[in-house]
């Protein structure tokens, strides 16, 4: 279930540069759709008095440096998901003021969605940043090319400011990692959470994620980037940009700062 909420927006993408132009709008329509009933599902599914994660995937991948592919879902991370899910809908059924490259435009809305997806169901943490990068030039090509006037710039300044804040996530899971592992760097999130490092440590590695989650977020005084990105953006894009982009800053906030520093 969790790896078809990630992996079929990024078929659908594929789909969508392959359809013909006729076809174009009804097959996005269906994949956006088709997702939205699998979030559906997920919420019928999912256990509302079990506080652990659920459904979880667990796949060794990249073992040598404990890159896993780990997802779950629990009530932080659930209806984050269905919000993603809701807003690519949206977007999709109602982009009237999308009239060029429409193409292009919805391969670039699926692949946002599944890199959120993929952060929001990422229990890895190197897997989490490597999701929460997939969706960066995504964004910021949606910015650039059906922006307004100013729409290059605002859409450099969010590239720069949020390829900053994914390098200090980066850094501060690597360095969680190797200070918390003995032989090998930890990365798994349920492992993390019973491991305990020295308060100043722990302060540390908190600054550093909560500087790179809150430029995300975002958080004043480091919030600079946003006015100019949502006003030159267009109306779809402002829809992913507030609805869901936004949110992973907040959700890496309480997953991970909350949840690894309580």
């Amino acid at each position: 279930m969790l790896s078809t909420l990630i992996w079929l927006p990024a078929i659908g993408a594929i789909l969508m540069a392959v359809v013909p132009q006729s076809l174009l709008r009804t097959g996005a329509t269906l994949i956006s759709s088709a997702v939205l009933v699998l979030d559906l599902l997920l919420l019928r599914q999912f256990q509302l008095g079990e506080p652990s994660f659920q459904l979880t995937e667990n796949l060794p991948w990249l073992s040598n440096i404990n890159l896993n592919y780990t997802l779950g879902v629990d009530g932080l991370s659930l209806p984050l998901v269905c919000l993603n899910g809701l807003i690519t809908w949206l977007v999709v059924c109602f982009d009237r003021e999308i009239k060029e490259r429409n193409r292009l435009f919805y391969v670039l809305t699926f692949l946002i969605h599944s890199g959120l997806s993929g952060a929001f169901l990422s229990l890895n943490t190197l897997l989490f940043v490597l999701f929460y990068e997939i969706e960066l030039i995504p964004v910021y090509l949606v910015i650039a090319i059906w922006g307004g006037k100013q729409r290059n710039s605002a859409a450099l300044k969010f590239l720069f400011f949020t390829a900053v804040s994914g390098i200090l996530i980066l850094i501060g899971f690597l360095a969680l990692g190797w200070l918390a592992g003995s032989e090998q760097p930890l990365f798994d999130y349920q492992a993390l959470q019973s491991h305990s490092l020295p308060l100043a440590t722990q302060l540390i590695l908190l600054l550093l994620l909560l500087v790179g989650f809150g430029i995300k977020a975002p958080f004043v005084p480091l919030h600079t980037w946003l006015p100019d990105t949502y006003v030159e953006s267009a109306t779809p894009v402002v829809m992913l940009l507030g609805g869901v982009v936004a949110k992973l800053g907040t959700y890496g906030l309480f997953r991970f700062c909350v949840g690894l520093f309580p």
